[in-house]
């Protein structure tokens, strides 16, 4: 896996597995055109496809983009990956990461806990969405929380704004051979979420914050409130160095019911209808304002 640095300096490292019950950090692999963050203040690039044929809303290029990185932390309970795309398919994806532990999920440093990428503006300007892959383990709470940054632009948070999500349905363990889904099976479900050709245990297509039969975008906690003990008022602990104003955010598969989305209801089956595509369209991602 290729790695580039703030400084513009290239690298492979051999990516390690461990069980879930590890504090260490796990990769998983993201497929063709993604790069990997396991330490803070990891600059990482992607490969830009040309634009699939068809597809969903927002395809297609569009206006003039800032020249600006973007400037990325995130983590989750417990994987996560993200990229830029169209409605149809990802142009880059950036990450996949395992974090089997608490302290790989919220611990300073940045790179202990949270990592840190800084996405150049040729990628972060490729497609009309923004995009984040998610699955957990079945234990305790589950749930994404990143900040997307440019200079002079007002930030992007997780938990703020008119996100989507889709539930594939389609189970990843932590710790498989292979790790999580491949880039070309995200672009195989974004398509099937677009023609709602999904399996009966999932979102059966996009969903909002809006409740329906097939679920919904939960916006949970603020990144404001350190955790004693587990509640659905309190089920996280802060991750590093992201603001508190950001929110916690996971798919409701029955917002029917008091049961929060982000505490994990016990049992092996997949009733949280992972894994999960978010995605939020780009004009709803704040620009800096013109020179």
């Amino acid at each position: 896996m290729l790695r580039v640095t703030p400084f513009g300096l290239a690298f492979t490292f051999v990516a390690l597995s461990f069980s879930c019950s590890d504090d260490n950090k796990s990769e998983f692999d993201g497929g063709s055109g993604g790069s990997s963050a396991a330490g803070g203040n990891a600059g990482v690039g992607g490969t830009l496809l040309p634009p699939p044929d068809g597809g969903g809303a927002r395809d297609g290029g569009g206006g003039a983009r800032p020249n600006t990185p973007v400037d990325v932390i995130i983590t989750a309970d417990n994987a996560y990956g993200f990229g830029y795309g169209t409605g149809s398919a990802l142009l880059n994806y950036f990450g996949g990461i395992e974090n089997p532990g608490t302290d790989d999920i919220f611990a300073c440093p940045v790179g202990h806990g949270p990592e840190k990428y800084e996405v150049p503006a040729s990628d972060a300007n490729a497609g009309n969405y923004l995009y984040i892959i998610g699955y957990a383990d079945k234990l305790t709470t589950q749930g994404v929380i990143a900040k997307f940054s440019r200079e002079g632009a007002d930030p992007v948070y997780t938990g703020m704004g008119p996100w989507e999500a889709c539930a594939t349905g389609l189970d990843y363990e932590l710790n498989q051979n292979p790790k999580g889904p491949t880039r070309a099976i995200i672009d195989e479900y974004i398509g099937r979420c677009n023609r709602k050709e999904l399996p009966e245990n999932s979102s059966k297509g996009w969903v909002t914050t809006t409740q329906s039969p097939n679920g919904s975008v939960a916006f949970g906690e603020d990144n404001s409130t350190e955790r004693t003990d587990v509640t659905p008022q309190n089920p996280f602990k802060i991750a590093c160095d992201i603001e508190p104003s950001a929110r916690w955010m996971w798919y409701d598969w029955d917002p029917s019911t008091d049961q929060s989305p982000f505490i994990w209801p016990g049992g092996s089956a997949n009733t949280a209808r992972e894994f999960i595509i978010f995605r939020l369209g780009a004009e709803f991602i704040p620009e800096p304002p013109p020179e």
